[in-house]
């Protein structure tokens, strides 16, 4: 019984003196996410918006001149 306390004792110990040492860590940043590809930037922007309007905070229209579909609509 003393054995099985002491093991507790101990390892409680070293838990807490764990998570008292461990730096705090960033956020990790959001990353883009492409959800759709148009074929002009206003209906790129257009669907951007409504994605914004459904809770996403950011919205991008990159050009892609080698796609058939010019425009790619990217989230976070």
């Amino acid at each position: 019984m003393r054995k099985r306390s002491a093991v507790l004792t101990l390892g409680a110990a070293l838990l807490a003196a764990t998570a008292v040492s461990a730096p705090a860590q960033a956020a990790p940043t959001a990353s883009w996410l492409l959800v759709k590809t148009y074929a002009t930037k206003s209906a790129c922007v257009d669907g951007g918006q409504q994605y914004q309007r459904e809770g996403f905070n950011e919205y991008k229209c990159e050009y892609v001149s080698t796609a058939k579909t010019k425009y790619w609509l990217y989230i976070r």
